[in-house]
């Protein structure tokens, strides 16, 4: 007998289907592999965030700050443009030709135009959050006040006081820590418990704030990423979006479970998000070596994960770079370069997915494919009667891999790897085993390849007793 498996959507929380799917991405129907990260930038030590803006003359600019200084990437180097700093954490918005970076202590500005860094004019307080909304700039995270918005000069990064030109500090006695900030024509303000939206009203109150998720909010200030009018991010019930007028699941009986299973509350607290501005795909990095991006594609509602080793990512464009600049970094010649010359990293302004590695690189998903894995969970294929498994074929055209056999007696017993076989010539593996539960782990190595649809099973059923 003959039954095609189909890996479909990865459910690891229903115990049931697909319950893994690592180092690969969704399509329509199957997967296709992703890449190893490739190096764009030299280790910064002790990098905590990064970004990449252009500015309005067509600059693209990279920066990346730790707790000391704020650096540029630039002539295949970071050069440090702010010293003498105090920073636990940063994150980055564009005002015009100002990057607006916050760092857990005083604000900080890149202008874009100039290529200059200094501390943020104004007096603006204490942040870790920042958000461009319209003309305005949005600043929250002050640790002396957790549940204060405040909100800069119209069309003004740098006036900060209350009281001038629609200048606001606004507290929200309800709702807990604000705890993320999305800019836009209107504004998101995610608190523990409650996520509101601002209006421009542009009358006697400036802002309108409206209250669009009770009880639902956000658990982890990294976890917030952007795309558009979308939000994404990881609450105390599991991963959410927002159109900014509603919040919906989207990991509720996929992945939360295994999601929060797999890390404890200190380890969530270092999560990283950010959107692939390539694709429809927004990726969560839970640091470490192997570290893990849980990635979820909102186009096709699917999730996949990738182990990668990591301390964080952010989304951005790559930093002009001229072939003079290169040839000063790596003097042994053109030759010798480390990447092509239609590399992503001499092509500024291109839009990239980054990735910080545990080394302080940072680096794209652009390497060699990575090895994948799909694992299917054990379920019966004969209604009660037990199976004889005389060979599988995957659905796919990685021309090497293998698959094992994971037989069980019961729906909850252990994983019991029996057989394994490879894929022969024939695009077959020959395998044997039996069991009343037939699952399987399907291994591709790191290997050219580009699509993977499932498996077939070829069986036979064993006699009633």
């Amino acid at each position: 007998m003959l039954t095609v498996l189909l890996y479909g959507d990865l459910t690891p929380d229903r115990k049931a289907g697909l319950i893994g799917a690592v180092n690969v991405w969704p399509l329509a129907e199957g997967y296709r592999p992703a890449q190893s990260c490739q190096d764009l930038t030299p280790s910064l030590s002790g990098i905590l965030g990064g970004c990449a803006f252009v500015g309005s003359d067509g600059t693209a600019a990279m920066l990346g700050g730790n707790d000391t200084d704020l650096y540029r990437y630039s002539g295949g180097a970071w050069t440090s443009v702010l010293d003498t700093l105090t920073a636990t954490s940063w994150r980055f918005d564009q005002f015009g030709d100002l990057v607006i970076g916050v760092n857990g202590d005083a604000p900080v500005k890149f202008d874009l135009a100039g290529g200059t860094a200094a501390p943020l004019d104004g007096s603006p307080p204490v942040s870790d959050l920042v958000a461009t909304v319209r003309q305005q700039v949005f600043l929250a995270g002050d640790p002396s006040d957790r549940n204060l918005l405040t909100i800069s000069g119209y069309n003004d990064a740098e006036g900060w006081t209350v009281g001038t030109n629609q200048c606001l500090a606004v507290p929200f006695p309800s709702g807990g820590d604000i705890m993320g900030l999305a800019g836009g024509e209107t504004g998101i303000i995610l608190q523990k418990r409650s996520i509101k939206r601002a209006t421009y009203t542009g009358d006697v109150t400036v802002w309108q704030f409206d209250e669009i998720s009770r009880d639902v909010g956000c658990m982890a200030k990294g976890s917030v990423a952007v795309a558009g009018l979308m939000i994404f991010f990881l609450s105390e019930q599991g991963f959410k979006a927002c159109d900014r007028n509603t919040v919906v699941p989207i990991g509720q009986d996929k992945i939360d479970r295994e999601f929060f299973q797999s890390y404890s509350r200190s380890d969530i607290e270092k999560v990283q998000a950010a959107v692939d501005p390539r694709s429809t795909t927004v990726v969560w990095a839970m640091p470490g070596n192997p570290g893990r991006l849980w990635c979820y594609n909102w186009s096709l509602s699917r999730w996949t994960t990738l182990d990668v080793a990591n301390s964080g990512v952010f989304s951005g464009f790559t930093a002009n770079i001229s072939l003079d600049a290169v040839d000063a970094a790596y003097p042994g010649g053109l030759d010798n370069l480390p990447f092509s010359l239609d590399s992503p990293i001499l092509a500024g302004g291109n839009p990239l997915f980054l990735v910080i590695g545990n080394d302080g690189t940072v680096g794209t998903l652009t390497g060699d494919n990575l090895p994948a894995r799909f694992t299917l969970q054990p379920q019966m294929l004969a209604n009660g009667r037990r199976v004889r498994v005389r060979g599988v074929r995957p659905i796919c055209d990685a021309a090497q891999g293998t698959i094992s056999i994971d037989r069980r007696a019961r729906a909850g017993d252990p994983q019991s790897i029996v057989a394994s076989g490879s894929i022969r010539s024939n695009g077959s593996a020959s395998i044997r085993a039996n069991g009343l539960y037939i699952g399987t782990v399907h291994d591709i190595p790191s290997v050219p390849w580009t699509y993977c649809a499932g498996i077939e099973l070829q069986y036979e059923t064993e006699g009633e007793r």
